[in-house]
């Protein structure tokens, strides 16, 4: 890669600016679409939740790599695994679904905003990680770990709806795949069954790839 030629050091410094990128970019993409609408009816929204928590994990690794205290350890890989994997699939979501099937009602005239947070800061975060990520720390059972975002946003959505929670526009549901008055109760739960098991799916390949590039590396050190 392009950052090698001048050592660990240059790459560290590079990965660090980059990073501060991301935090621009995802504190931006957040102000647009803040500003759009209120903050409650933006943050009951799986793509907003992922940017935030992209926000807020590089926010904290950033300044725990200043303080010199950042710890690559299980924890570190699983949380930076999951954020990486959330905005992920909110990008091959939107992209291959929703963009597709008449958008997010809200975005029509407000495309700059859905931009940063469906494309620009997803495909940021997918160069952090083929950029400057460790590789060969993945385990085989981190893509279920990871997968508990998703079950999490489901069980807020029911319990959002349950309460009497509406969307923007007054909407019963966040994306056109959980309409229920559409597909009803199981077909939108296969809906969901399809996602979680893309989203599985996708955390496995990127796990088999991440160790064989990682085991790749180590076998290039011993000789």
């Amino acid at each position: 890669m392009f950052y090698n030629y001048s050592g660990d050091g240059m790459k560290n410094k590079i990965s660090l600016i980059y990073k501060i990128l991301i935090i621009i970019m995802c504190g931006i993409g957040l102000y647009l679409n803040f500003s759009m609408s209120s903050i409650g009816e933006n943050i009951i929204y799986f793509t907003i939740q992922s940017n935030l928590l992209c926000f807020i994990f590089y926010t904290v690794v950033v300044v725990l790599e200043l303080l010199k205290k950042l710890k690559k350890n299980n924890f570190y890989y699983i949380s930076k695994g999951m954020v990486t994997m959330a905005i992920t699939v909110t990008m091959f979501v939107y992209e291959l679904l929703i963009s597709t099937n008449g958008g997010v009602p809200g975005y029509e005239n407000y495309m700059l905003a859905c931009n940063f947070v469906h494309l620009i800061v997803p495909l940021m975060i997918i160069f952090d990680y083929i950029l400057f990520g460790e590789k060969g720390n993945l385990k085989k059972e981190y893509p279920f770990i990871w997968s508990l975002i998703l079950v999490a946003y489901s069980v807020f959505d029911v319990i959002y709806v349950a309460l009497g929670g509406t969307f923007i526009d007054g909407a019963k549901y966040p994306y056109f795949y959980m309409n229920v008055d559409k597909y009803g109760i199981v077909g939108t739960l296969l809906n969901c069954v399809v996602i979680y098991v893309f989203f599985v799916g996708y955390g496995f390949i990127v796990q088999a790839i991440d160790n064989k590039i990682g085991h790749k590396k180590v076998i290039e050190k011993e000789n």
